[in-house]
């Protein structure tokens, strides 16, 4: 987990040097926080996309939730990532038969076997559960580690740019409209 501590000291500086009001403050500090994680979403979606060399953005929407946390006097906003694995026709590529199972992007899957999933209609990796001929199960690739390090390195080090420019911008606003003054 990836934390943010924001000075309240920079939030009254700011809030002084526009003329605002403390609830002025308050309400664009929790604008600002649900618009950075919206925007720290999209570019993980994005990110991770290409990273991962995933088919589709959807397959990651599902996994990247933003929970809004409200305590007594604090506000805040934690992004969750489910890097659980994936199923391989989530991947682009094409996976390959080998005479001891099945490859796909370098990853070993002893006894299995590549056919074409009836859901998706694309070419992936299945593995029999057990003896008989069916049932039979999609083989998964882990992606945790490598999302990990992306979001790390790529994501979080903006989070103060991000963050900032949104706040004054939506303070800036409430003053010069005289939104919530009261």
């Amino acid at each position: 987990m990836i934390h943010f501590d924001i000075d309240a000291d920079d939030l009254l500086r700011i809030g002084d040097e526009l003329n605002a009001t403390p609830k002025q403050v308050r309400l664009a500090l929790s604008r600002a926080l649900n618009r950075t994680a919206t925007r720290l979403r999209v570019l993980s979606e994005r990110g991770l996309k290409s990273e991962l060399e995933l088919r589709r953005v959807s397959y990651l929407r599902k996994r990247l939730k933003s929970i809004r946390l409200r305590a007594a006097g604090t506000e805040g906003v934690r992004l969750w990532y489910g890097l659980n694995d994936m199923p391989v026709s989530s991947f682009t590529g094409r996976p390959t038969q080998t005479a001891t199972g099945a490859t796909f992007r370098g990853h070993e899957f002893p006894g299995a076997f590549v056919a074409r999933s009836g859901a998706k209609g694309r070419l992936t990796v299945f593995k029999r559960t057990s003896k008989k001929r069916l049932h039979i199960e999609e083989q998964l690739l882990p992606i945790k580690d490598q999302a990990d390090v992306f979001v790390e390195d790529r994501i979080f080090p903006d989070l103060e740019d991000i963050f900032w420019p949104i706040f004054r911008r939506e303070l800036a606003a409430r003053v010069k409209f005289k939104l919530g003054e009261a």
